[in-house]
């Protein structure tokens, strides 16, 4: 009987962690995302300090984000992911605008991709 117990609080323990890695999981990667969103729309204000303030500081939250990130997703996307933030700063400017919208969406389909990779294991 006492074993059943501590089987049942180990599976709702292992629930909670799971739960609570799916949340932060989303949360974050919509945070992301709307930065993104929010960066590029700056850029087509014509307001590209803001615009680049806004990309590097979604860099390093992404890179804030990895510590956690590695634990619950395939290391490779993240790395991906930061090494595509962090090059995107370069690209703000009238001149590359096009450039800048392709590295964006790449950087939010990555988002998404770190997303799905969670969730795709249940």
């Amino acid at each position: 009987m006492r074993r059943n117990w501590y089987a049942a609080a180990l599976l709702l323990i292992l629930a909670c962690v799971l739960c609570s890695a799916g949340k932060y999981v989303t949360d974050s990667t919509r945070q992301l995302d709307a930065e993104l969103r929010e960066a590029y729309a700056y850029a087509e204000l014509g307001q590209f300090s803001e615009a680049r303030e806004v990309y590097t500081a979604a860099a390093h939250q992404s890179k804030l984000k990895s510590e956690i990130w590695y634990l619950l997703i395939r290391r490779s996307l993240v790395d991906q992911l930061n090494q595509t933030l962090a090059t995107i700063p370069s690209y703000v400017s009238e001149d590359n605008l096009a450039d800048l919208a392709v590295e964006t969406a790449r950087a939010r389909e990555q988002v998404c991709q770190i997303s799905q990779s969670f969730f795709s294991w249940f």
